[in-house]
Order: C-alpha cells, then structure tokens, then sequence
C-alpha cells in the first residue's frame, strides 16, 4: 500500500521507513507543513492535520507529532519541544531542570487516514530523563537525542544507531502499531 508520511522532519522520515520495512507499505515522503494547534493534545494535532491532509491530498496519509514532558512541569513542553529548545537551547533547559526531577518522557501519536475517512491514532511512550550535559555534539540527529537517556540505558539516544533506536523509541512503538494495523486491515 502507498502511504504519503508528511513531515519536514528527515531524521523521522528515517526512522519511520526503516522501521515500517517489514510491512507491505511504500512509504513516500512529502517535505511539507500542516496546521498544528499547539492549544490542543497531541491527539487532536494528530487527528486534525491526517484528515485535513487526506482529504487535501486525496490520498492515504500518516504523519505524527511528537511531545516531551518533563516530569517538574505538569505538562511541559508537551508539543512544544522543538520551540522550548529553539528558544532555550540546551543550557536553557540544564537550568530549568537545576535542583529539579530530571525524569521525563517522550510520547508520539501518529494519524493515518484515507481521503474522507475517519483518522486513526497510533501512540507510543518512551520514558527516561534528561542527562546533566550534551553528548555527540557532532552527530546529525534530532537535538534531544543528544541529552534524553532511555530508562534502563546508561547513555542518551544519539549514541545508538537507528535500528537500535527503533526496538525501543516511541516512535517506533507508535509506528509498529501502525505497520500492524495496515497489514491486519490492507493486506
């Protein structure tokens, strides 16, 4: 099954394609925006933007939208990690975390929906914290890759590599989720 993923994330198009090789879909990537009401859940984000853009598009799509939450702040940055690290940067985010909880957890809610139909929500949860410090500082990944340690890890996320990633990121929770659905239901 042809499947558009929309996001202008290259480091998530990664992931998801290798993640979803396994399933009967060929996943196309488009490189574009979507509506995202950071007033409402990760859900609803999800659910608006695939329907939306299904039915803009005409076609099958998935997208996703990705959360942290940092165990000290009931709720905080939810689905604004990206803005809270553009704006704070990492020593911005050591400092709101001094004397603090560092625990805190990533959840991925990805939406698929058929032109006109009804969208469906795939979710996963990785839970961890955030390390005292920046490491692969180099590495081309996603910014908290390089400060979130997985529960049950000793390192942060930018020091595996992908296919280690996608046995245990929420990302790959929510999209193996998916990849089951498709094949349970398209096959």
């Amino acid at each position: 099954m042809r499947i558009t993923f929309i996001t202008t994330n290259k480091h998530k198009f990664v992931e998801v394609s290798q993640l979803l090789r396994g399933y009967q879909i060929e996943l196309e990537h488009l490189d574009q925006s979507y509506e995202e009401n950071h007033d409402t859940s990760l859900e609803e984000i999800a659910r608006n933007a695939a329907y939306t853009m299904a039915c803009a598009l005409r076609q099958p799509v998935v997208l996703e939208d990705t959360g942290l939450f940092f165990e000290a702040y009931d709720g905080f940055p939810g689905a604004l990690p990206k803005f809270v690290f553009a704006t704070l940067g990492y020593q911005g985010i050591f400092k709101l975390l001094e004397g603090e909880s560092r625990n805190a957890y990533f959840k991925t809610v990805a939406g698929f929906c058929m032109p006109n139909g009804k969208p469906i929500l795939f979710e996963g949860i990785l839970r961890g914290m955030i390390a005292k410090n920046v490491h692969e500082a180099n590495k081309d990944v996603m910014p908290y890759d390089r400060i979130f340690i997985p529960e049950g890890a000793s390192r942060v996320i930018a020091q595996f590599s992908i296919a280690e990633k996608n046995i245990f990121s929420q990302r790959a929770k929510a999209f193996t989720k998916f990849g089951q659905y498709i094949a349970e239901n398209y096959a």
